[in-house]
């Protein structure tokens, strides 16, 4: 995309008075960059032609989105993962920096969210590696920090693949290669189970965030929304900017809105967060893609064990940990479960925390004190 003139921020107060004010424009760490910069904080690029013909069915798409409140009775009318029951199931709001990585950052999002709110473990620390979505499985599809890359193909490489911890492959921005990625990672990743393409779909995107926590969403940035501090966006001004990816995490049929995470740190928006009007800049209209679950493979961090089951069946013995919930003891193996069973039992009745080796949602190996 080519780089635009600095918006006019009059013009746009002008705009957002007009409009009743649906939104607060404010000074923020992105709109302290330079143009150029902020558009390198974007990353999914955009074909003229569907830009085109997104932005033309808008208040096809607006209408849509509202009526999937009446349509879809069965789904609650808001959905907020960062208050369900009380409980907070995101994960902390990260910074891309100037490098066109949002697909990796909307994507890893979107798994670290799924894997909490599925198991309705809303304190697993969980924190992925966006420097191995990019840097690793972008550069092998020919990704840059100027191109920047689309979420479908990285999503099918963490259901192949999986992708590793944070601490694995920490994240800088910037071209660069795998050199730095630990040749262990395959013993501490994380993999989509599965994962469906629901564009063009309100109705299901709502259904797969009330289900499942979150879905990856990309939509068309123009100037204004740099400049965004909080309430319900829609365009008011400025030209298209980039297309860019985050990671929806609810929405509000009162206020017609998605919830999104983005990748641009907590000094901007609502705390790294915003709210995007149903219909709004293709927001459900491109690329948008919904996770049906994670498994992990990993040494977890240490925990106390509250509670543990077992019945008369072999290979039935479940052990609850107080960051990951119910894990299944799985060597499959009768004495090897009832010893496993003994010292977790033993972990639990002196309250001492414990190291599980977790592998697909089944304990392979533990350390005790």
């Amino acid at each position: 995309m080519p780089v635009n003139e600095p918006i006019n921020l009059a013009e746009l107060r002008t705009h957002l008075e007009q409009a009743g004010n649906p939104w607060r424009s404010t000074s923020n760490s992105v709109t302290r960059l330079t143009e150029e910069q902020r558009v390198r904080r974007l990353g999914v690029p955009v074909d003229e032609t569907e830009h085109g013909e997104i932005m033309a069915a808008r208040e096809q798409h607006i209408t849509a989105a509202r009526e999937t409140a009446v349509q879809a009775a069965e789904l609650p009318s808001a959905f907020d993962l960062r208050n369900v029951g009380g409980l907070d199931y995101t994960t902390p709001v990260k910074d891309q920096g100037t490098c066109g990585s949002c697909v990796a950052f909307g994507t890893v999002a979107t798994m670290e969210h799924v894997a909490r709110y599925v198991d309705r473990a809303p304190y697993l620390p969980i924190d992925l590696s966006e420097a191995h979505a990019f840097y690793g499985y972008g550069r092998e599809d020919g990704a840059t920090c100027e191109t920047g890359w689309l979420p479908e193909p990285l999503l099918e490489k963490a259901r192949a693949s999986g992708i590793t911890f944070e601490d694995y492959f920490p994240y800088t921005p910037g071209n660069q290669d795998s050199s730095k990625l630990n040749a262990d990672w395959p013993n501490r990743r994380a993999s989509v189970v599965n994962w469906s393409n629901v564009t063009n779909d309100p109705a299901e995107i709502k259904r797969h965030i009330a289900t499942y926590g979150t879905v990856t969403a990309c939509f068309f940035v123009y100037q204004d929304f740099f400049s965004y501090g909080g309430g319900v966006y829609r365009h008011q001004s400025g030209e298209l900017a980039g297309g860019h990816c985050v990671c929806l995490v609810g929405y509000d049929d009162a206020q017609s809105c998605w919830i999104a995470k983005n990748s641009w740190g907590t000094d901007w928006g609502e705390r790294g967060f915003f709210r995007i009007g149903y219909g709004e800049c293709g927001i459900e209209s491109w690329h948008t893609s919904g996770v049906q679950g994670v498994s992990l493979r990993a040494w977890l961090a240490d925990q106390r064990i509250l509670g543990l089951w077992s019945n008369e069946a072999d290979a039935n013995v479940w052990a609850y940990g107080e960051l990951r919930g119910w894990l299944s003891l799985g060597s499959n193996v009768a004495p090897t479960d009832a010893a496993m069973l003994a010292e977790l039992a033993a972990s639990k009745s002196a309250g001492t925390k414990v190291g599980l080796f977790e592998d697909n949602g089944s304990v392979q190996q533990l350390y005790a004190w």
